[in-house]
């Protein structure tokens, strides 16, 4: 875990802890992001209640993250996304109470939270810099609070950023597959990608992906209706978006734009300037789904207390559409993977009927770690060895001198890998012809033993 500086340290302990407790079983893994999910919603309703002043606010607002299909997603994965979202709603609950009260103890509990939005994920810092900005535009007083608190939580966080930066190369190298070279990333395609993602926050009724996955040009029946729909919610987003700029009084509409824009910004950059697709990894935008979320509720609640009958039916309907969703996720084996399962589960079944294969990768095919796990989960063998390694390792011979391999493969491997171990095996690499996810490559074993 801290050996590997491009992972977030937090949430492994956390995991560690719990199933130590709960079990090692994949559902018991699960478990933990469900009770993140549960512990999250008390905050949440503090947080909009606290920017609102409105216990109204603060029901619609749990209520439509509850039946986001896009939060459920990552309720259910054994990944630090939900616990993310936890620890970035207790900080903005704590930076609200804290301009509000300017007292010591709300200060410390902001500086604690910063740190460990930042031990979650060093991206935290699009949301600090977001609080930044709002102090700076609406409460200049506590500026000097406001930097002391801001310094203690940095002070914290050194350490693990010190190990960042002197490790700055292998991690540039293990998240390379972020790069994408296959498509060319103009500069739409990114915005395309938020905009799609804004929507998938409250809808997903299809698995958009299906319908964009270059492997088939056969769409799915229901698309037309999905999009439709998905229009529709992106229609409400956006004019939320103009009543809260127009409308609504300066702190609640600095507040929510400074928690959602820089990240968006900030990633429509990355993308245009190094050849990225991550507006379309929607997992790692989960850190404004909660500003989205919180504009909404800003647009509903006013109006429905309003008594206007036509917004309380458009909640109910956003409301029913998440529900929905929900309910397509669940009969759905994998979702935003498109039609490329077929693909997933060739490489499966070719894995599943060796006896005792050893598979040799870096995770450095398009796809990443993420397509390779769905290849794993897909396999229906249990003696299948996975050596992870980085594409410049020496002596694979270490690796591969064993006996007891019925076969030796080298899948979603980069290129640099499959460079560097050629001129080092010195044996026939065979080049599998099968349809699936990634190429795979066969070591001459005979020769090997």
């Amino acid at each position: 875990m801290f050996s590997e500086p491009q992972m977030n340290p937090l949430h492994y302990p956390f995991l560690m802890i719990w199933y130590r407790i709960a079990g090692d079983d994949p559902a018991d893994f699960r478990l933990f992001g469900v009770i993140v999910f549960l512990l999250t919603l008390p905050f949440l309703f503090l947080l909009a209640k606290s920017l609102f002043k409105s216990n109204l606010a603060g029901w619609i607002t749990i209520s439509l993250y509850s039946v986001s299909p896009h939060i459920h997603l990552f309720t259910q994965e054994a990944r630090y996304y939900i616990l993310w979202s936890f620890i970035l709603i207790v900080s903005h609950y704590f930076f609200l109470k804290s301009i509000q009260l300017d007292n010591f103890k709300w200060w410390l509990a902001y500086s604690l939270s910063v740190m460990f939005s930042l031990y979650v994920s060093p991206v935290s810092g699009l949301i600090i810099l977001g609080h930044m900005i709002y102090i700076l535009l609406t409460r200049k007083d506590v500026i000097r609070t406001y930097i002391t608190a801001i310094s203690a939580g940095l002070i914290l966080y050194l350490p693990w950023a010190v190990s960042l930066l002197l490790d700055s190369k292998r991690i540039t190298a293990a998240l390379a597959w972020h790069t994408n070279t296959q498509i060319e990333v103009t500069f739409w395609l990114p915005l395309l990608g938020q905009l799609f993602y804004l929507f998938s926050i409250f809808s997903s009724t299809l698995d958009i992906f299906t319908v964009f996955d270059r492997t088939s040009t056969e769409m799915p029946p229901e698309t037309g209706g999905a999009f439709l729909i998905g229009f529709a919610v992106l229609v409400v987003i956006i004019t939320a978006v103009i009543s809260l700029i127009k409308k609504e009084e300066k702190e609640i509409k600095y507040f929510l734009l400074l928690i959602i824009f820089p990240g968006l910004i900030a990633f429509y950059i990355h993308d245009i300037a190094r050849h990225t697709m991550t507006s379309w990894w929607w997992r790692y935008l989960i850190f404004i789904s909660t500003g989205v979320i919180l504009l909404i509720t800003g647009y509903f609640y006013k109006r429905i207390e309003k008594g206007k009958l036509f917004y309380f039916v458009i909640f109910i309907a956003f409301t029913a559409i998440g529900i929905n969703s929900l309910f397509n996720i669940s009969q759905s084996r994998h979702w935003l993977i498109g039609k490329k399962l077929d693909l997933y589960i060739h490489d499966a079944q070719l894995f599943s009927q060796l006896s005792k294969p050893l598979i040799i990768t870096d995770y450095g095919s398009s796809g990443g770690f993420a397509d390779f796990m769905v290849v794993v989960m897909e396999c229906r063998s249990d003696n299948i060895d996975i050596a992870n390694v980085t594409p410049e390792i020496s002596k694979i011979e270490n690796i591969i001198n064993r006996k007891d391999y019925s076969d030796i493969l080298i899948f979603h491997a980069s290129k640099e890998l499959t460079d560097n171990l050629k001129p080092q095996l010195r044996v026939k690499i065979d080049s599998l012809k099968i349809k699936g996810s990634s190429p795979v490559w066969k070591i001459n074993a005979a020769d090997n033993h």
